[in-house]
């Protein structure tokens, strides 16, 4: 029984992290457009500013789904 358990468990992270990673995708994306309408409608320094935010923010919110996809598991009873 505790290997289907843990088969599960295993299941849930990569499926939290596959959303949680699509999610920061979306914000990388997000950014992307709003820094172009940003700098093609020269708009100031606060719109970029903030396309730029969304952008990092969006490759943090990756990093941290690829760490949570690789965490271990082996702690758990056999």
């Amino acid at each position: 029984m505790q290997g289907r358990e843990t088969r599960v468990l295993n299941e849930i992270i990569t499926l939290v992290s596959g959303c949680v990673s699509f999610l920061g995708g979306f914000l990388v994306v997000w950014g992307a457009v709003s820094l172009g309408l940003a700098i093609r409608e020269q708009q100031g320094g606060a719109q970029i500013a903030s396309a730029i935010s969304t952008i990092a923010g969006g490759g943090i919110i990756i990093a941290a789904s690829v760490y949570f996809g690789m965490l271990d598991t082996s702690w758990l009873p056999a």
